[in-house]
């Protein structure tokens, strides 16, 4: 992961760094690294927001908070102690402790569409 981290206020506009101001909310999300500090709320519109730029995108999450973005993306991740509704709305249950059994090769990035 990279360094384009943002505070969860980026995403609703409160921006501190001009330079972020000046770009669109679904901009900033498909340039960002991550977001820290997020609601529920803003783990379904940032996927949602990719999805509208015709990214297949795929979360994780363990939590009953993390349900609704789960479900929302095209590939939803859970692991293997998370909550009843998590692993309902999630494509695939981790049956190991942790993220570590999830490999991540590089690939060339492609859009759906």
């Amino acid at each position: 992961m990279d360094t384009n981290m943002y505070p969860s206020s980026s995403l609703l506009g409160q921006h501190k760094d001009e330079a972020l101001g000046a770009l669109p909310v679904d901009e900033l999300i498909e340039k960002a690294d991550g977001f820290a500090g997020v609601f529920p709320e803003h783990k379904y519109e940032i996927v949602k927001k990719l999805q509208e730029r015709k990214h297949i995108c795929g979360m994780t999450g363990d939590g009953v908070n993390d349900a609704p973005a789960l479900k929302k993306a095209d590939i939803g991740i859970t692991v293997s102690d998370a909550t009843n509704a998590t692993r309902s709305a999630s494509d695939i249950v981790l049956t190991e402790p942790g993220l570590s059994v999830i490999m991540f090769l590089p690939v060339e990035p492609f859009s759906r569409g």
